[in-house]
């Protein structure tokens, strides 16, 4: 039991012997306990200064509000949120830039086709014109009268050429 205990106190009478008996064994003395047992004025004041220094301190405890700390639990998450949404913009950016070229593209496409188109119509013009300009001259040169231009072909004789080699014999 140690000496600021207030149970002390109150002790039994036979402790409080047993306890001078054996500070008389020690050589202690009498003089010992009694310094113990009766504070000082000096400790008195000591523990008065100590008591409101600890009240003191204790009325002018910093508190932490509650949204700061809210608000540092929350700091992870809105960076996780801000990288998120980072990475969403980029990848808009990236997908507007495929989409404009996809449309360069197609536009490019369409006019490659286009001027091909136009290409293509020109030398079906050519080609009927030809045609007309064939058929007019057709039809000048010939008493009868013929839709298309008709080229006169000599058919080649049905005979044996006379420059082959037989090369196996009849039995």
């Amino acid at each position: 039991m140690s000496w600021s205990d207030p149970a002390r106190r109150f002790e039994p009478a036979e402790d409080v012997q047993l306890r001078a008996e054996l500070r008389d064994l020690l050589g202690l003395g009498a003089s010992v306990a009694v310094q113990a047992a009766e504070p000082t004025p000096e400790l008195k004041a000591l523990a008065d200064d100590l008591r409101r220094e600890a009240l003191r301190r204790s009325r002018t405890q910093r508190r932490r509000p509650s949204w700061g700390l809210l608000a540092a639990a929350a700091l992870p998450l809105l960076a996780a949120l801000a990288g998120l949404g980072n990475w969403g913009i980029q990848q808009k950016h990236r997908a507007d830039d495929l989409a404009v070229q996809a449309q360069r593209q197609e536009q490019e496409l369409t006019r490659l086709a286009a001027s091909h188109a136009t290409e293509v119509a020109r030398e079906r013009q050519a080609k009927e014109e030809v045609q007309q300009k064939l058929q007019l001259a057709s039809r000048k040169s010939s008493p009868k009268a013929e839709p298309y231009l008709v080229i006169p072909v000599e058919k080649p004789l049905k005979g044996v050429g006379e420059d082959y080699q037989r090369v196996k014999q009849n039995p």
